[in-house]
C-alpha cells in the first residue's frame, strides 16, 4: 500500500469520493470559514480554533439529527438506516481542520492572528475552488462546467473574505 502525499491526506480529497462527501466539505469549509471570521474579531487563537470546532460539529449534528429523525419515520429497518445516517456528513467537520491548521501553524510562527485568519481565509477560498472543480470533473461534467463550479465555489471563500473585512 503507498502513502498518500501529505496534502491528500490533509486535505482528504481521495476519501471524499461521493457527491454526499463533496457537498458535505463544501458545507464544512464555508460553516468553518464563516465562524472564524466571525470569532477573529473578539477572540485569540485558541477561541477562535474552539469556535470553528464547535460551530461546524453543531451543524454537522443538527443536520444528522434532521436525518435520523426522518431516517426512523421511515419504518422498518430503522436501526441500520439510522446508523447509516449517523456516519454520513463527517467531511463537513473533517473540511475545518485544514484551514484551522494553517492558521494555528500561522499563528504560532508569526504570533500575528489577524493575518494568520486572513492566509486561513484564502486557504479556505482555495479549498472551496477545489471541491468544486473535483465536484464537477467527477460528475462528468465538461471543463467548461468544472471552471465555473470552481469560480462559483471560490465565489463563497471570497463572500467570507469580504464578511471578515467587514467586521474589522
Amino acid at each position: 500500500m503507498t502513502a498518500r502525499p501529505w496534502s491528500s491526506r490533509l486535505l482528504h480529497y481521495r476519501r471524499w469520493t461521493g457527491e454526499r462527501d463533496l457537498a458535505h466539505a463544501i458545507y464544512g469549509t464555508v460553516v468553518g470559514a464563516a465562524a472564524m471570521a466571525t470569532a477573529s474579531a473578539h477572540s485569540t487563537l485558541g477561541g477562535v480554533v474552539v469556535t470553528v470546532l464547535v460551530t461546524v460539529t453543531v451543524y454537522w449534528v443538527a443536520e444528522r439529527y434532521a436525518q435520523a429523525l426522518a431516517a426512523a419515520a421511515r419504518g422498518p429497518g430503522r436501526r441500520d438506516r439510522l446508523l447509516s445516517v449517523l456516519r454520513q456528513g463527517w467531511p463537513t467537520v473533517e473540511a475545518a481542520h485544514t484551514p484551522l491548521a494553517v492558521l494555528v501553524l500561522f499563528v504560532l510562527a508569526t504570533d500575528e492572528l489577524r493575518t494568520g485568519v486572513i492566509v486561513a481565509l484564502t486557504v479556505s477560498t482555495t479549498m472551496l475552488g477545489a471541491l468544486g472543480h473535483t465536484a464537477a470533473r467527477r460528475a462528468g461534467a465538461t471543463r467548461l462546467v468544472a471552471v465555473l463550479c470552481t469560480a462559483g465555489s471560490t465565489v463563497l471563500g471570497v463572500a467570507v473574505i469580504l464578511l471578515k473585512t467587514h467586521l474589522h
